[in-house]
């Protein structure tokens, strides 16, 4: 039993495989309906349904097709592509610009923005269903889905016994990610790649992979990845995600492994892209379209029947979400502070005594103390202070009368010194002792200052992970015991439910 009403679609990895399979049995009831010319047989489906387009950044096929998809069902949609004309030009933040957006009735919203875990972050916002049309470089599920459903319907409707062989851009893009983690809910399933290294599968995801039981498995060749795969997904190199390489540089890494006639030449696959193929670098070249192996213009097409599928479930109902105004009040604290324990008073020879009222910034990284100051702007606000440093230890500290810190303050000196500790003193006393936890994922949502987001963690099978980006996090704080992390980790939710 599958219910999609009114869901986020945040992460491949919030799916089980009979939803997988339910969404590719959905969807290919839209192909047959477009194939024997019934396109428009569920045109009153979600008739008054309204869908949201937020696109931060560019986009043909995704966009497109949630258009497409609606329309083709008797709704409507409206919304932005780029942000050129719209208040994000006056600083609007992602919290407000949903709160426009379900304040004007639309039924859904898809987003795709550049930062990893916005998306998860405007669902939390919002009481509309969001679907993730791209997160920065994390994840694209609707994405992942349309691939899985193109593999189901050139495999016989199967899913499961499947070799695949990823190329391209397996570092930088979100979609290798997703459909690795699409594919994991599967039986038998072999991810074999051949990219520079550079360019290769993050290590963090190959871990994760193994850990699900699919095989992964290098090879220096791409013909050599060929022969032994069913289908091969080559990827466009993320240039835009790389800073300081020039795209000279990209080529030459390419080399290689773009996919040329001599590459596919003798062998049996479907060759798959999500597209879009850049024609400078030409990672597949223009004679590779006219074989029989090409199948990413199909692929392309599959994206309507699975978003068609998608939205139908979703919406397909008689009720609707009714604007409020209000905020999820959940929505405005994290549970980022990692206590610690106070084990005495503060000593008179030590040289953070001396403090009635104020606070200590304690296991700084070596050096940032001035920065910090800086930064908080201590001498500006005429707050009294002491940057120091100790080289034998290779660690700073500041002391200052400053009692309280921002939310925005505390993610300024993480960013500047991960994993910071905050003494907060009284009469003379440390009242409360915490560390300040920060994704450590540089593209995080959380890292974006203005955009106030309280940086939230959940336990994964004792794996600290970021709620918004869901990378794994390690404390890097040297005097955080055993215990005082156990208990860290024993407060925190068991999964990245809605909060």
């Amino acid at each position: 039993m599958t219910d999609f009403k009114n869901r986020d679609i945040i992460s491949i990895t919030d799916f089980t495989r009979d939803e997988i399979l339910s969404l590719c049995q959905t969807a290919s009831k839209m192909y047959d309906l477009e194939k024997s010319g019934r396109r428009y047989s569920l045109r009153d489906a979600l008739k008054n349904r309204s869908l949201a387009s937020m696109f931060y950044e560019p986009s043909t096929r995704t966009r497109t097709s949630f258009n497409t998809a609606i329309r083709e069902l008797g709704g409507s949609h409206d919304g932005f592509a780029g942000t050129e004309g719209t208040s994000i030009m006056k600083k609007e933040t992602i919290r407000d610009t949903i709160m426009m957006m379900e304040s004007n009735h639309f039924d859904v919203g898809v987003m795709r923005n550049p930062l990893d875990g916005s998306v998860q972050w405007a669902a939390d916002v919002a009481k509309i269903p969001l679907i993730n049309g791209g997160d920065g470089k994390n994840e694209h599920p609707t994405q992942s889905l349309l691939d899985i459903f193109t593999i189901y319907m050139m495999n016989g409707k199967k899913l499961d016994n499947i070799s695949i062989g990823f190329g391209g851009d397996l570092s930088h893009g979100r979609t290798i990610r997703s459909l690795s983690m699409a594919l994991s809910h599967f039986d038998n399933i072999t991810i074999r790649w051949a990219a520079e290294d550079f360019l290769g599968m993050p290590k963090d995801l190959e871990d994760l992979l193994k850990s699900k039981h699919v095989k992964v498995e290098r090879s220096e060749k791409v013909r050599d990845v060929m022969k032994n795969v069913q289908f091969y997904y080559m990827t466009r190199p993320q240039t835009e995600r790389m800073k300081g390489v020039s795209q000279k540089d990209i080529i030459k890494m390419m080399q290689n492994y773009r996919i040329d006639l001599a590459k596919v030449d003798g062998f049996d696959l479907r060759l798959m892209h999500p597209l879009p193929i850049n024609s400078e670098i030409a990672e597949i070249d223009y004679r590779v379209y006219f074989r029989p192996c090409q199948a990413f213009f199909q692929q392309a097409e599959n994206g309507i029947f699975l978003r068609k599928a998608l939205l139908y479930e979703m919406l397909s109902h008689d009720d609707y979400v009714q604007s409020d105004g209000t905020l999820n009040p959940a929505t405005e604290f994290g549970n980022n502070h990692l206590q610690r324990a106070i084990k005495s008073r503060l000593k008179e020879h030590m040289f953070i005594d001396n403090i009635k009222r104020g606070m200590v910034l304690d296991h700084l990284a070596y050096g940032s103390a001035q920065d910090i100051v800086q930064k908080l702007g201590l001498m500006d606000r005429e707050y009294f202070f002491v940057p120091a440093s100790i080289p034998q230890s290779k660690k700073s500290f500041i002391k200052t009368d400053l009692s309280e810190l921002t939310e925005r303050e505390c993610k300024e000196i993480a960013i500047r010194s991960p994993d910071p500790t905050i003494n907060i003193i009284d009469q003379g006393d440390v009242q409360s002792k915490f560390v300040y936890l920060l994704c450590k994922n540089d593209n995080c949502i959380t890292r974006a200052i203005n955009e106030d987001v309280p940086p939230s963690f959940y336990e994964d099978e004792g794996v600290i992970r970021c709620r918004y980006c869901r990378r794994p996090y390690a404390s890097s704080n040297p005097k955080v015991s055993e215990a005082e992390l156990k208990s860290f980790v024993q407060s925190l939710p068991k999964s990245v439910n809605p909060l």
